[in-house]
């Protein structure tokens, strides 16, 4: 089965302009935010990125060289705070301009999914999690529901064109990206740690989860245990909760993701 991933396109224009006497020409131009170290300056853009801000304006007045040699990696480690912001990012571009010993940092993202469309993802998934069903449920069995509301309510897009959670959402249907971001998303709003995989399968770029229970990661491929053609009702678990070990012998991975029991 072709299990399609979308991956973030990176586009990255770095600018480094000795302004000099032109400095007056950019001082108009004035940032959102300040920040003075890169743990602050990432902090800021990881914020603002979880609020999906199409441009991030940042005055940057620490170590330029430090700036210089660190934003890619830094961007890199951003995105992967959250994997939700992550997989949902289409791409980025930033620019770099300097001046004296102050510089501004713009960035301008699209995202597969709005603000808004977000914020129904999570009111939808507050109505498939209702408090008063959820709380009575021990992290297992609130893992176990998920696992099988979304089999149940979600089927393959065999047309490769959703990706999203608000996709498998609003249509129904969506890749295992869609899968996985749903997952993710709902795990969170259950209180359940989980992690997104990126990897592959014989045909090709995968997505699944890994899921923390008990102190121990495990994975979870919620897209291979929905049958495919889709069978309304029925669920799988043959890769429910299943440790490396088990999932290497279809699946595999170059990331560091935590190991599993």
């Amino acid at each position: 089965m072709h299990r399609l991933i979308i991956r973030l396109a990176l586009v990255t224009l770095i600018l480094f302009v000795g302004l000099g006497s032109d400095f007056r020409e950019y001082k108009v131009v004035q940032a959102a935010s300040n920040s003075t170290t890169l743990q602050e300056l990432k902090a800021e853009i990881l914020q603002q990125l979880l609020e999906q801000k199409p441009e991030i304006s940042i005055s940057y007045d620490g170590n330029r060289t430090e700036l210089s040699e660190q934003f890619p990696r830094l961007i890199r480690d951003t995105f992967a705070t959250d994997d939700y912001i992550a997989y949902i990012v289409d791409s980025y571009l930033y620019t770099i301009r300097t001046w004296g010993t102050a510089a501004k940092i713009k960035l301008t993202i699209t995202y597969r999914e709005t603000a808004e469309q977000t914020r129904r993802v999570d009111q939808l998934i507050a109505q498939a999690l209702p408090s008063v069903v959820v709380d009575k449920m021990d992290p297992l069995e609130k893992v176990a529901y998920i696992h099988d509301w979304i089999v149940k309510h979600v089927a393959y897009d065999t047309t490769l064109q959703r990706y999203t959670a608000m996709d498998a959402l609003e249509t129904g249907t969506a890749v295992c990206q869609g899968y996985s971001l749903l997952a993710y998303r709902m795990l969170s709003h259950a209180g359940v740690e989980s992690r997104i995989v990126e990897g592959k399968v014989d045909s090709g770029s995968h997505l699944w989860n890994l899921v923390r229970l008990n102190n121990g990661w495990h994975h979870m491929d919620v897209t291979w245990d929905d049958p495919l053609p889709d069978r309304p009702g029925e669920v799988s678990r043959t890769y429910f909760l299943k440790n490396d070990r088990f999932m290497k012998q279809d699946h595999s991975w170059d990331k560091a993701y935590p190991m599993t029991r």
